[in-house]
C-alpha cells in the first residue's frame, strides 16, 4: 500500500513540475528561479522543470512496478 501512495505522490509532483514547465506561470516560474539560481533564464528555468518532472515521473513508474509486483 505505501508504494502505491508514493506512486501517486509522485506523479501529483511531477503533473505539477510539467505544468510549471509547460505554462510557464510567471510566479511559479519566479520560485523555481529563487531555488536554482536567480541569474537563470525563462527557458532555463523550463529545463529544470522538465527534468525534475521526468524524474519523478520515472520514480512514480517504478513505485507502481514495485507495487504490482509485492
Amino acid at each position: 500500500m505505501g508504494y502505491i501512495i508514493g506512486g501517486i505522490a509522485c506523479l501529483l509532483y511531477a503533473a505539477f513540475v510539467l505544468y510549471i514547465g509547460i505554462k510557464r506561470p510567471p510566479k511559479l516560474l519566479r520560485f523555481v528561479k529563487m531555488k536554482f539560481g536567480k541569474n537563470m533564464s525563462d527557458n532555463a528555468a523550463a529545463v529544470v522543470c522538465y527534468v525534475f518532472g521526468g524524474l519523478a515521473a520515472a520514480g512514480a513508474v517504478v513505485l507502481f512496478v514495485f507495487a504490482a509486483i509485492g
